[in-house]
């Protein structure tokens, strides 16, 4: 029974009862410190997944990360958004500077962060429920269920052990500490208006700025800010000051921001033409993805938590599927509702607003993937905030505990459940081969997950098997011109019969490149064809299947990317002046000065000394014009010039 002395968790409460609130709260708050690592241990051994590999191989590029400029090419390189997000790419270096790298040393680092998300996610609730003026001690045991529940949730698995998601939990973490210094600013602007703003400054400077350079959606911290002004601090005066620094500080920017989308909606949305979705079907589609969010926040279904939702159904029209319907007309009453009660019910207002407000980026217009679980990681804080402050009314309202008791009876229950699913859930992440057979088996329409184990077998020693696999994704989307070529070099690769001949792959008018990495598997094709690994056919034949696949539409990194790899086809065969031709092209597209020092060598490798220096007096140029924040090739290229002028002065034998 609940209240019988022989229960333990009523003889713990018996412990801490002659402890003081603060003690208290510090007590329980390392005590869920320790549980969530305790419940995420499990998950550190498993494997790099998805997107690590593509952002964080850089780190073996000549030779690995040797020195400052490695460093900062690295940590400026990266193409995932328009800031290249260097303070978290910078943080890679600090577990690794070479590639391949061992996982375990980033996962690690990862739960760190995560758990100290935790604990400003406490001390940002603190100061919420204090500013509700529900009372200290009741505060401190609010904040730290609300942290416990956050820390614990496995809906934040993904980000954790997603070693790349460690973007958006630095992002999360500098917004926090920037919300906390507003709040902490705000507090004291009518008294200390000196100290006031100074605060919050400091919560613009650095930390919005670290979050905003961490992951570009950190920006919404500013929005995150009046949803605190027009719900929880509704009605209340403001100084002079604070209104000027809201002003200047916080309104200004956001329509500066709204007027960089609004003038840059065109070149924004334009990669929906490598979608199979247009903006209104996104849109519809992602009132349907923000509702099941909402679902796995309150129920979380564990089995279908993965990083491979890209098999989600798109809403074509209101009506089909009929739940877009129920979607919009739910989200719509939501924001009507948060709208009329931000004043008699702030914590419900704020909730929405937040929420909804952190997915206003990710979840609207932007032509990014439907679904993915990370972009709840700093979202569910406001409807848990809202869980607790509501879970602790009714029982004190209408059941008449206290807030000591709720803590009694429920904190163990619904913490005890959230970690048993997410040290379920990093179980499974530790595991490499049970994770992908998992996904698989759960996600039998997603190319990701069934490549993922398709690649995974032929790794156990079955590759018959996973070419099964491998073939029955490719022939469920029988257009895509990449996952033709991704079967076709699994064939080659493991030494199978070739499933079809090379002239069919992009040969149809319908052909599409939404699913497979099409530049990564043309440069598997071309490191097999150097090998030798299986039967090509002729030259010329290679030739039209590349000059097939170039027309297939492309972003212009993977565009830039192709023309390279083009270049090397060309090299291959001992053809310079093509290869030449298509470095061009990818410099035209992308002027990036490694296009032409590329140039350089192979027309010094020819013998064409004049010719390669005058590529690099090119590539000169072109780095005299590059970002302020993008690493120089100034000592390559004078390097290089030495060399050639060496062999250019040097007698006719020597050379």
């Amino acid at each position: 029974m609940p209240g019988s002395g022989h229960n333990p968790l009523n003889q713990l409460w018996q412990n801490v009862q002659g402890i003081s609130s603060r003690r208290l709260y510090i007590t329980l708050f390392a005590l869920v410190l320790i549980v969530a690592s305790i419940a995420y241990f499990p998950g550190l051994s498993g494997p790099f997944l998805l997107d690590d590999t593509a952002n964080l191989q850089q780190l073996g590029d000549q030779g690995g990360i040797s020195g400052f400029r490695d460093a900062m090419q690295f940590m400026l390189g990266n193409s995932s958004g328009p800031t290249g997000r260097p303070v978290a790419m910078a943080s890679f270096l600090l577990n690794g500077q070479d590639w391949p790298a061992s996982s375990a040393g980033f996962k690690v680092t990862n739960l760190v962060l995560h758990l100290s998300c935790g604990v400003l996610a406490g001390w940002l609730s603190l100061l919420l429920f204090r500013r509700l003026s529900i009372g200290e001690a009741t505060s401190r045991i609010l904040a730290v269920t609300v942290a416990a529940f956050w820390l614990l949730h496995p809906l934040n698995v993904s980000t954790t052990l997603y070693v790349v998601q460690r973007m958006t939990q630095l992002m999360a973490l500098f917004s926090l500490g920037a919300l906390i210094c507003y709040l902490k600013g705000r507090e004291v602007s009518g008294s200390r208006p000196a100290r006031g703003l100074t605060l919050m400054c400091l919560a613009l400077f650095p930390f919005a700025a670290l979050a905003v350079l961490s992951k570009e959606n950190g920006a919404l911290v500013l929005l995150a800010i009046l949803s605190l002004e027009a719900t929880l601090f509704a009605g209340t005066e403001r100084s002079r000051a604070h209104g000027i620094w809201l002003t200047v500080c916080v309104v200004a920017p956001m329509i500066l921001v709204a007027l960089y989308m609004i003038t840059g909606f065109e070149n924004l949305t334009a990669a929906y033409r490598f979608r199979e979705f247009s903006l209104t079907e996104r849109l519809m589609t992602e009132s349907r993805v923000v509702i099941d969010y909402l679902v796995n926040i309150f129920l979380p279904y564990t089995p279908g938590f993965t990083l491979h939702h890209d098999a989600y159904s798109i809403s074509r029209s209101p009506l089909e599927p009929l739940t877009t319907l129920f979607s919009l007309v739910f989200l719509s009453v939501m924001v009507v509702l948060a709208i009329r009660l931000r004043r008699r019910q702030k914590v419900f207002s704020f909730a929405v607003f937040w929420f909804l407000g952190w997915h206003l980026l990710e979840s609207t217009f932007l032509p990014l993937e439907l679904y993915f679980e990370h972009r709840n990681y700093l979202a569910m804080l406001g409807p848990l905030i809202a869980v607790v402050y509501y879970g602790y009314s009714l029982a004190t309202h209408y059941l008449g505990m206290s807030a000591e008791r709720l803590l009694r009876y429920l904190f163990p229950g619904v913490t005890t459940l959230l970690t048993l699913l997410t040290f379920q859930l990093a179980s499974l992440w530790g595991n490499s081969f049970a994770l992908a057979a998992h996904w698989a088996e759960q996600h039998p329409g997603s190319y990701r997950a069934q490549v993922e184990w398709g690649y995974l077998l032929a790794a156990a020693g079955e590759p018959v098997a996973g070419y099964e696999v491998i073939s029955a994704i490719q022939q469920r989307y029988p257009d895509e011109a990449a996952m033709q070529m991704q079967r076709w070099n699994y064939a080659c690769t493991y030494g199978l019969p070739e499933p079809f001949p090379v002239g069919e792959i992009a040969g149809s008018e319908q052909s599409v490149y939404f699913r497979a990495d099409l530049t990564t598997e043309v440069k598997t094709f071309l490191e097999n064809l150097l090998a030798s690994q299986c039967s090509f056919p002729p030259r010329s034949e290679l030739e039209d299947l590349m000059n097939r696949l170039a027309e297939v539409p492309m972003r212009n990194f993977e565009r830039s990317g192709f023309h390279l790899l083009f270049s090397d086809f060309y090299v291959h065969f001992r053809e310079l002046n093509p290869a030449l031709i298509q470095l061009r092209n990818a410099f035209e597209i992308r002027p990036d000065p490694f296009y032409l020092i590329r140039q350089a060598n192979l027309a010094a490798s020819a013998g064409a000394y004049q010719e390669s220096l005058v590529f690099l007096q090119r590539a000169r140029e072109a780095d005299e014009n590059r970002g302020l924040m993008n690493p120089g090739y100034t000592s390559e290229i004078d390097q290089m010039e030495l060399e050639i002028q060496t062999l250019l002065e040097a007698p006719q034998g020597q050379q």
